[in-house]
């Protein structure tokens, strides 16, 4: 997408993580074609290493899936058949780097490529141990649920292909109690998993961190390194470029009647709650700034003369005319006709 002439990085999920959803849930015995025609995208297409699925449209390819699988649990299987190799050049910097602390920390670094709704954190737990603490944007229910153990699990087994062995030392912690799956998830996973925790977290002891992956190796980190950085630095040039700023940007390029936030949050990658949130902390609403492009427009089409009031009403998305005009005269102090004649105090 290309808003003021500047092509911005969407931040949403590569496509090869949806391709893997589609493989689980073949393996598992279900027809993942109506996931991709509810997505509106074929499997080439996820392949593609450029691709990236917006936020909200994986929000709904993870509620199929987990409609689709039910109580047997999609969350760790999802885990499980995922391969290091599959996060490009982050998984080489943790496959190749130094000790398994620099490995995790590599990950959590550069996590937002490739998981742009989790933040990974680090807590000291005082005993020489530490957590690595997960959150997600998404708000309490199932695709949470599935996001928070389908990552927890997949550090686990990120440990194992690092170490080319189960991580002794290791434990996962998920709060709330057991799911109906529970019991097949703790055979399925080689470190005890506890739950009704204080927090998400994958916890390590002071020797896992200090152990060495098996396939450490000082030339291809630095090399994995030098392209995460690449990428990195123009991901967050992109994110750091206030959100604000994207959404008048997409408003203001745009044609005829403003979209709605959903919509919006969708063509910029990212999910509703996030954008409303940002604009919260800029102390705006959506609707402020869905009122600024209308208003500049409308005083456009206005001057313009070649439609009625009735239809510039129409063009800007309002289906009454006393509708527009009420909104027009509470951002101008005057009707669109007063306007249109122009006179003293006449809105510039």
């Amino acid at each position: 997408m290309v808003t003021s002439g500047r092509a911005w990085f969407t931040p949403g999920i590569p496509g090869i993580y949806v391709v893997l959803l589609c493989d689980v849930l073949s393996g598992l015995g279900h027809d993942p074609a109506p996931l991709l025609r509810r997505l509106g995208t074929r499997r080439e297409q996820l392949l593609d290493p450029e691709f990236r699925l917006p936020l909200e449209r994986a929000d709904l390819a993870a509620e199929a899936a987990l409609a689709l699988v039910g109580e047997a649990g999609l969350g760790f299987r999802y885990a499980r058949a995922m391969r290091i190799t599959l996060h490009g050049p982050v998984g080489l910097l943790a496959l190749s780097s130094a000790t398994i602390d620099d490995g995790l920390e590599a990950a959590r670094r550069y996590l937002g490529l490739r998981a742009p709704f989790l933040v990974v954190e680090r807590e000291p737990l005082g005993d020489g141990r530490q957590a690595l603490c997960l959150r997600t944007d998404f708000g309490p229910g199932p695709v949470r649920s599935f996001v928070i153990e389908a990552m927890v699990i997949g550090f686990v087994h990120m440990l194992e292909q690092l170490m080319e062995a189960p991580p002794e030392g290791a434990e996962v912690h998920f709060q709330g109690p057991p799911p109906a799956h529970g019991e097949a998830l703790r055979k399925a996973v080689s470190v005890p998993v506890r739950y009704d925790q204080p927090r998400d977290a994958l916890i390590l002891s002071a020797g896992l961190l200090a152990a060495r992956p098996r396939l450490a190796d000082p030339q291809s980190e630095a090399l994995a390194r030098e392209q995460c950085e690449l990428e990195f630095r123009r991901w967050r040039a992109n994110q750091e470029g206030p959100l604000l700023e994207r959404v008048r940007a997409a408003l203001r390029d745009g044609e005829g009647a403003p979209p709605d936030l959903a919509e919006m949050a969708e063509r910029l990658a990212v999910s509703a709650r996030t954008l409303k949130r940002h604009l919260q902390q800029a102390g705006l609403t959506y609707r402020e700034l869905q009122d600024e492009v209308r208003y500049r427009r409308a005083r456009k089409l206005l001057s313009d003369g070649t439609l009625s009031i009735s239809e510039v009403a129409y063009a800007l998305g309002y289906n009454d005319v006393a509708n527009f005009s009420r909104a027009f005269k509470r951002w101008s102090g005057r009707t669109p006709g007063a306007y249109r004649g122009g006179g003293p105090g006449q809105a510039g």
